[in-house]
């Protein structure tokens, strides 16, 4: 192959074959010579560069980003985002990896240039199907500057039923937003593989949409599980938006062996369907005693679990499996609960004295119950959450 022709291969894997389609069709005597130029000079001597690979070329992707962000050339960020974003090679983008551009962006080009960055992202993603799911929110009360709002945030494989017994006894109290998860409940289901930082970017547009779009303020966000994974995370990254955060029956990080478990039990699923791990969360979930005590919602927790779609399911546990917050919760300036479950088999509780180690002045107490506190224990949860509220109102 000549120079021109590894330019053009390297511009179709990049750009994808119907843009340089479209860019060579329409070459004319005018066009055609400059096409031919920035194909040879462009394509082969600057991305054909020494060290080539897959790993190099979202390198080149993010700087090309960079640069048309910060020059202000949006039609050509507009079209290296969505090339990055459809590629299939390991130089593929993800939604996460743009907004922290965008974000970088912001400091260093300047809010205007993000911004505008920032709406040609959402019309690029909308394009191509990448935008967040649609998620299924629920608002009990009146949102309004002078009641507390609480945000309530359920367990991996459950739904925002999670919190029936919770917000009865704070319905008079607090206004309460649940929201099932991306993929779960009622939520829709997703087109690709996200991370815990999504989750936690769909915790705050609840909260933006769906509290201060309505005149509220800060929220109390309250978590189990994943839900209290989303509270570190959100609590770091938007401290704006949380007054104070639960983080209940959680981890903030999981070791070698216990991601190996995660793995396996994508496997699992993956192969054998919902079925082949209900038992196994049913077991983690709830005491035995209580199990035998509660027929009726043991069925009903059975059939919410069998109802997850297997892809979102394993998309999920990949994001859970992921966590790292041991450098992000020390920024944590927020008051923090972090509640135990002193039979939790699924988050033991040394996992929880682990995450409040970790969050400076965070308070830590233990119930007597399984991983899913808030459903087995209600009371002792309300208990120990509203104690914790009066003391740092």
């Amino acid at each position: 192959m000549n120079e021109f022709e590894l330019g053009l291969q390297n511009r179709r894997r990049i750009l994808g074959d119907a843009w340089v389609a479209q860019s060579l069709g329409s070459a004319d005597a005018l066009s055609a010579e400059f096409q031919t130029f920035i194909t040879r000079h462009a394509w082969f001597d600057v991305w054909n560069r020494s060290h080539a690979s897959a790993h190099d070329d979202k390198t080149r992707r993010l700087l090309v980003l960079a640069m048309t962000l910060g020059l202000g050339r949006y039609e050509e960020f507009s079209l290296h985002a969505k090339a990055g974003l459809m590629s299939e090679d390991a130089s593929k983008l993800t939604a996460d990896d743009l907004r922290e551009l965008v974000m970088q962006g912001a400091v260093y080009c300047g809010v205007p240039a993000a911004n505008t960055a920032m709406h040609a992202l959402r019309t690029v993603l909308k394009e191509i199907d990448q935008t967040a799911p649609a998620l299924a929110v629920t608002v009990r009360g009146e949102i309004r500057a002078d009641r507390p709002t609480l945000v309530l945030s359920h367990a991996l494989g459950y739904d925002q039923s999670m919190w029936a017994d919770i917000i009865a006894p704070l319905e008079a109290d607090y206004a309460t937003v649940t929201y099932d998860h991306r993929g779960q409940g009622r939520s829709a289901r997703t087109t690709s593989d996200f991370s815990m930082d999504t989750l936690v970017d769909d915790a705050a547009s609840v909260i933006l949409n769906h509290v201060f779009a309505k005149g509220g303020g800060p929220v109390h966000f309250v978590g189990v599980s994943m839900g209290a994974m989303v509270a570190q995370g959100l609590a770091a990254r938007y401290p704006h938006l949380v007054k104070s955060i639960v983080v209940a029956n959680s981890a903030m990080r999981y070791d070698d062996t216990a991601v190996a478990l995660w793995r396996a039990r994508i496997d699992t699923v993956k192969r054998k369907g919902m079925s082949a791990v209900v038992e196994m969360a049913l077991a983690r979930w709830f005491g035995e005693t209580f199990r035998a005590a509660n027929p009726a919602l043991v069925a009903k927790v059975t059939s919410i679990l069998l109802a997850n779609d297997v892809t979102d399911y394993a998309r999920s546990c990949a994001a859970v499996s992921a966590i790292d917050f041991s450098r992000s919760n020390p920024l944590i300036r927020c008051p923090a609960l972090v509640m135990a479950g002193a039979r939790d088999e699924a988050t033991p509780p040394e996992l929880s004295n682990q995450i409040a180690s970790s969050i400076p002045r965070a308070a830590l107490v233990s119930i007597d119950a399984a991983h899913i506190s808030a459903v087995e224990r209600p009371e002792a949860f309300v208990s120990e959450v509203r104690r914790f509220w009066r003391d740092n109102n």
